[in-house]
């Protein structure tokens, strides 16, 4: 069915060196391409596109190309489609194909998409009786159930910023309410949604000394977190109502004091804990912790998002292997803590928390690292 001059390719000699057309006798043309190069796709009208292999690209531009471009329906009416065949990774692939998320801002692409899952051991009838089992023989743990399994996990090594969650699970205890005169660090990170798979999040972190009475090593706990995300296309109120208070007057509240009709703060005798110091990262929140610092609602400090980042970062790191932190086993926490990645140098000496998929967020994570290092910093 194809045309005299193209029948070259079917010899099994043939290899190709760059892009090439095959052409059938009914006029339709097969384009085979790499797509190293998203934007050299641009142009043609087609009917449908293969992508293969799409874990190996690092994002998202060729499919948005190729969604443009599949637009022809076939001569018997076949709806123009796209089809990727590849293994899972935890990259824009997660964003796009993986599970349904809370106001996940790809609802309505992922209820239109088609999630087909082929394990290797329902291969075995082409291949060799115990071909799974042998491949798992080579591949990690976690190989398997990516390559074998075609489960979401990262295959970077080194990459999570834990390498097991639970790590984090093992320093859950049953800790004292907080009381009134502990001191306590507070630390904010917040982030402005700036894509389609990234909408606005606060969150807020208390950390105290360990409360456990006669305990001398260098011990943190977790005594307060709460975190605001916005739906997909809205941002956070930040001053919300007293019975559902944003992130501002609950941040007041903490401190002691509440806000007046104007949106000020008024001190409120008797109420809050004692919080010594409040850290925020100044890339989102210079503006507000400015307003409140010179209103006297606390302390705030500036909490540096580059070489200061990198040490607490790392610090974070040692308390959870070394158990040195107290959780009560928040889930939003330790699902931030599972959303993180680490990024190094190439000496391996400076770490850095950061986000696995951008859609997934990882604030609490953020605003524990500087909360734990400035309550020890400080000596309380």
């Amino acid at each position: 069915m194809v045309v005299e001059k193209h029948r070259r390719f079917g010899k099994l000699d043939w290899e190709p060196h760059e892009p090439f057309n095959i052409v059938f006798k009914n006029d339709a043309t097969l384009h085979c391409t790499g797509i190293e190069n998203p934007g050299s796709l641009e142009g043609p009208n087609i009917n449908f596109a293969h992508f293969d292999e799409a874990r190996h690209h690092p994002d998202e531009k060729a499919l948005k190309v190729l969604d443009g471009r599949v637009r022809i329906p076939g001569p018997k009416g076949e709806p123009p489609q796209i089809w990727l065949t590849t293994t899972p990774a935890m990259h824009w692939l997660y964003t796009y194909f993986g599970p349904l998320q809370e106001d996940d801002p790809f609802a309505a692409f992922k209820a239109d998409a088609r999630d087909i899952v082929l394990l290797t051991i329902d291969n075995e009838p082409n291949l060799f009786e115990g071909f799974a089992e042998s491949r798992a023989q080579t591949l990690t743990e976690r190989e398997a159930r990516v390559l074998l399994e075609a489960a979401w996990e990262d295959l970077s090594e080194g990459q999570p910023f834990l390498p097991d969650i639970s790590w984090w699970d093992h320093c859950r205890e049953d800790l004292p309410p907080l009381g009134q005169h502990e001191s306590l660090v507070l630390s904010l990170d917040a982030a402005t949604g700036r894509t389609a798979t990234s909408s606005d999040c606060f969150a807020i972190v208390g950390t105290t000394r360990h409360p456990e009475a006669g305990r001398v090593d260098d011990s943190v706990a977790v005594r307060y977190s709460k975190v605001w995300q916005a739906k997909a296309g809205q941002k956070i109120d930040y001053q919300g109502t007293w019975d559902d208070p944003g992130p501002e007057r609950e941040l007041l509240r903490l401190c002691g004091y509440d806000m007046d009709g104007s949106g000020a703060p008024v001190y409120q005798r008797g109420g809050g804990y004692n919080v010594t110091c409040v850290v925020y990262d100044p890339t989102e929140l210079h503006d507000m912790a400015a307003r409140l610092s010179r209103a006297g609602v606390a302390w705030f400090e500036e909490f540096s998002q580059s070489s200061l980042r990198y040490e607490s970062d790392r610090q974070l790191l040692e308390l959870i292997q070394q158990r040195r932190i107290a959780h009560d086993g928040n889930e939003e926490m330790r699902k931030h803590i599972y959303n993180a990645d680490r990024k190094t140098d190439e000496s391996g000496h400076k770490l850095r928390i950061v986000k696995r998929v951008d859609s997934l967020k990882i604030d609490l994570a953020v605003a524990l690292s500087m909360g734990s290092y400035q309550t020890l910093y400080l000596n309380l």
